[in-house]
């Protein structure tokens, strides 16, 4: 979560940055804030603060709804989520100040690849999803690891990309990473836009006041007419008709 500081440090960590600093600080951390919030069922806000003059320029606290937690696992939806909302900084700088971005977002940038990464393998990509590249690099079936992160496990051994994969499953990967890194970051602009007037309320509640609560977002954001994101985390259903044991029996 970072180190909070007192009123009196703020105060004087403020006085050693410009206002050009500190706005741009403001508009890329409710670049996020704005597209955590579009989604229906994000991670839940605490709170954003802008930290200028200090180790850390700014801190947003979330934390994985009830919901999420229970499932035990992490769902496409909800990683394709997580991928918007970290392209949200760099996308706010864009939507406010050209495409003359900073390289603040650095850390923004390794999330959404790591995130894309686990996406391309994940189950639900049929093109190029573990099972898939299972087959096609010729894997054996590895013991999962201790903490039973099983994406997280495969994607960190060495041995889950060789380097004599095929020069075709090689190029397939690379298309498949950036796919979906882009899909994301054209989501990230388009709540961004759409939103602009959300974007700037918040950025100046930032710059007046350094920080401000998930719940106060909420609120502000009620009778601003936001411009939503569809429900990317939707329960896994089953259509009975399609399974030949069930059909017999519904027929």
């Amino acid at each position: 979560m970072g180190v909070l500081l007192t009123e009196e440090e703020q105060l004087k960590c403020e006085e050693s940055v410009s206002f050009e600093k500190k706005r741009l600080l403001a508009v890329h951390e409710a670049g996020h804030i704005v597209l955590a919030h579009l989604f229906p069922r994000f991670d839940w806000h605490a709170f954003s603060q802008l930290l200028p003059g200090g180790k850390e320029t700014a801190i947003s606290v979330f934390y994985p709804r009830e919901d999420m937690v229970d499932q035990g696992y992490t769902t496409f939806g909800y990683m394709k989520m997580q991928m918007v909302v970290a392209h949200g900084g760099r996308c706010a700088e864009r939507v406010v100040f050209g495409n003359d971005v900073t390289d603040g977002g650095r850390d923004d940038l390794e999330k959404i690849t790591k995130i894309a990464r686990e996406m391309v393998i994940s189950p639900q990509n049929t093109r190029l999803g573990l099972t898939a590249l299972t087959k096609r690099v010729g894997l054996v079936d590895r013991p999962d690891s201790p903490d039973g992160e099983l994406i997280r496990y495969r994607w960190d051994d060495p041995q889950v990309i060789p380097a004599n994969m095929t020069l075709e499953v090689s190029e397939l990967f690379s298309r498949e990473l950036a796919r979906y890194i882009e899909e994301a970051e054209e989501l990230a602009m388009r709540g961004l836009r759409d939103n602009r007037h959300i974007l700037d309320m918040i950025t100046k509640e930032l710059l007046e006041n350094s920080r401000i609560t998930g719940l106060e977002v909420e609120e502000k954001m009620k009778g601003l007419s936001p411009v939503m994101f569809e429900d990317f985390v939707k329960p896994f259903q089953i259509n009975l008709e399609e399974v030949p044991f069930f059909s017999k029996l519904v027929g």
